[in-house]
């Protein structure tokens, strides 16, 4: 183990309760797959969370992020470090609340599907055509989420940090550099919130727009089965992944119990016991064909936690 039973030590005394050791990550990740991490934190608030990263910094232990983890692969070594999971960080308050705009800050570790939910219940409109992606708020700011042409990134008035020296710190509008799914964040940084800025609707337009990215998605994603969506960003709208690598008949081609999917083969899930080793390979052969065939370098979608990944 990367830690020391002092450094454990500490870090239990830093979260009272709120640290496990040796557990598998499968348990933390939508696709079940990952080997132990020495140790997995979850700070209950702010204060909690700026302690651990002072922590770890001054002793530079290494560890990663840990949203929802729907969109992250585990290696199947597992983690050598700390990872720290902001699923307790929760809020969800109005800053404004006028004639025809609203500004909602939402805590990191809310559930991204309930921030659609609320504010669409409360009447204002934006986020309805992002209504199906699972995952942590703070997950969905980090990767830029996003379906169609709508995504995380238009929608924000601000961001808060806090700093690895566990200072927080909130970007205005004009410091955020965001792209298709990726937000450029001060190295070191953890996203602790986020504000956003939306506009009034009227409930029957608003419930309208959600039920047409229902329609969109229903029958046409694996709901059923572990996955960590789309595994590689599309290269144009025009020409998106998964058209690519069905047209190249990867579609229900297995390595172990990692399946491209018969739904939507821009998804790899797992069917019972895929490896991380599975997953990377099928990853592998994808790319390797689509280089070849199509002259087109494939971009994971998919963090890879524990590997030098190219194109990461």
């Amino acid at each position: 183990m990367t830690l020391t039973p002092h450094q454990i030590e500490r870090i239990q005394e830093l979260l009272p309760g709120r640290i496990l050791t040796g557990v598998p990550l499968s348990r933390f990740s939508s696709l079940r797959i990952g080997g132990p991490a020495d140790l997995v934190a979850e700070p209950e608030d702010l204060g909690e969370l700026a302690s651990l990263m002072r922590y770890v910094q001054a002793e530079r232990i290494p560890h990663i992020i840990l949203g929802a983890g729907t969109n992250v692969l585990f290696l199947d070594a597992g983690f050598r470090g700390v990872v720290v999971r902001t699923a307790s960080l929760r809020g969800f308050e109005i800053r404004e609340d006028g004639y025809d705009h609203a500004l909602v800050k939402v805590a990191a570790g809310v559930p991204l599907p309930t921030v659609i939910k609320k504010t669409c219940e409360l009447g204002w409109k934006g986020l309805e055509a992002l209504w199906g992606i699972p995952g942590s708020f703070g997950g969905a700011i980090v990767t830029n989420a996003g379906a169609g042409d709508a995504c995380i990134g238009f929608f924000l008035t601000s961001l808060g940090l806090l700093t690895d020296e566990g200072e927080e710190v909130e970007l205005g509008r004009n410091q955020l550099d965001y792209a298709y799914r990726s937000m450029k964040i001060p190295r070191g940084s953890v996203v602790v919130a986020g504000t956003l800025g939306l506009r009034s609707g009227d409930r029957q337009s608003i419930e309208a727009n959600l039920e047409k990215a229902r329609l969109s998605r229903r029958g046409r994603q694996p709901w059923d089965s572990p996955s960590a969506g789309c595994v590689f960003k599309n290269p144009t709208p025009e020409n998106p992944a998964g058209a690519i690598i069905e047209r190249l008949g990867f579609k229900g081609k297995a390595v172990g119990d990692a399946q491209v999917s018969e739904i939507h083969a821009n998804f790899i899930i797992n069917r019972g016991q895929a490896s991380a080793e599975d997953f990377l390979e099928m990853i592998r052969r994808i790319k390797e064909k689509v280089k070849s065939e199509e002259n087109i370098d494939l971009e994971l979608e998919i963090c890879v936690i524990g590997e030098e990944v190219a194109d990461e």
